[in-house]
């Protein structure tokens, strides 16, 4: 009797569900919304619709039922705290899936970026996160929950620092940075006494995306821009430092090199190395195990797929069907 699994990588633009055999053998794959509910006005009911709306059309779409998924892993962003945790499971649930487990999408890199199937992975994208597990299943995340708890990278916090910095030039007594040309072009001004309308009216309206205004600190730092470079560096030391930390909390004193998975559209595709440069330094520096930086060059959702395969078979790693799964990915997307 075939056996199926679905896997999910839920994030704050987009989402992917996948479906597969436990053999590794791929049956189908879509994408969908945002499933992170933190992104919705209405809260979890708008990941409730997003969820089972792709959920059901996937299966539809394969001629299959709730009850044909054996097993499920879903890997959200926003899934934080012990009570997110319970929601989103409660929405899963509606699906009619009954074998499922819900992280946060952080924990996804792990599986899909390490043939151990445990480890470290620091992810930078919209937002920011670490996750770890070791050897013994014991996981942890620090992170992914905002500036009070540690979140000094991502779009939408690297955003909001190149506006910080340019208003300090103008008005705080800052070092004056290039980055303000940069910004008063996206917003379409031109005089220093419209940046605050222009930031009202603008980004936090979301006609200008704060993640967008990124991009602009790494085009700075290429110009040699030292406010820009510092920035960068910032965010890859506070990075490095929650890398640290979990090394430290989880059991990683038996390895003889511990897999840190790099994941993430800032961390991978950013148009300038400060940021990971300094992040592999301070990691190197603080981690006294030697370690292994694995750019993940496949979507998490494979970490997923892999993931739920693993809790259905209970036999442990299996390198064929790993093999498998990642070739099907690299066809896929």
């Amino acid at each position: 009797m075939v056996k199926y699994i679905i896997g999910v990588d839920g994030g704050s633009t987009k989402t992917h569900y996948a479906l597969f055999d436990s053999h590794g053998k791929f049956v189908n794959f879509i994408q969908g919304g945002p499933a992170n509910h933190e992104v919705y006005h209405d809260g979890y009911e708008g990941a409730r619709k997003e969820i089972k709306r792709s959920v059901f059309k996937l299966l539809q779409q394969s001629r299959l039922k709730s009850e044909d998924v054996n097993y499920g892993i879903f890997g959200l962003a926003g899934v934080d705290t012990k009570k997110q945790q319970k929601e989103l499971s409660k929405i899963i649930c509606e699906t009619g899936i009954r074998n499922f487990k819900v992280f946060n999408d952080a924990f996804l890199g792990i599986k899909a970026g390490s043939d151990k199937g445990y480890g470290i992975c620091s992810i930078n994208g919209t937002g920011t996160c670490c996750a770890g597990i070791d050897k013994n299943g014991d996981w942890l995340q620090v992170g992914g929950t905002g500036w009070t708890f540690g979140d000094e990278a991502g779009g939408g916090h690297i955003g909001s620092v190149v506006i910080r910095k340019v208003y300090d030039s103008i008005y705080r007594c800052g070092q004056q940075t290039i980055m303000k040309e940069m910004l008063f072009e996206k917003l379409g001004i031109k005089k220093e006494n419209e940046l605050v309308n222009a930031v009202y009216e603008k980004v936090y309206s979301n006609k200008v995306k704060i993640t967008g205004l990124s991009k602009i600190a790494f085009f700075a730092a290429n110009q040699g821009d030292e406010v820009a470079l510092e920035l960068l560096r910032h965010s890859g030391r506070e990075m490095a430092k929650s890398v640290i930390g979990v090394t430290r909390k989880l059991n990683f004193s038996y390895e003889e090199e511990i897999d840190i998975v790099i994941a993430g559209s800032v961390n991978l595709k950013g148009e300038n190395p400060a940021m990971i440069k300094t992040f592999k330094q301070e990691v190197c520096y603080g981690v006294k195990t030697k370690v292994r930086f694995i750019p993940l060059e496949v979507p998490p959702v494979a970490g997923a797929v892999l993931w739920a395969i693993e809790e259905l078979n209970k036999k442990g790693k299996n390198l064929s069907i790993r093999k498998r799964v990642l070739r099907e990915f690299r066809n896929i997307l």
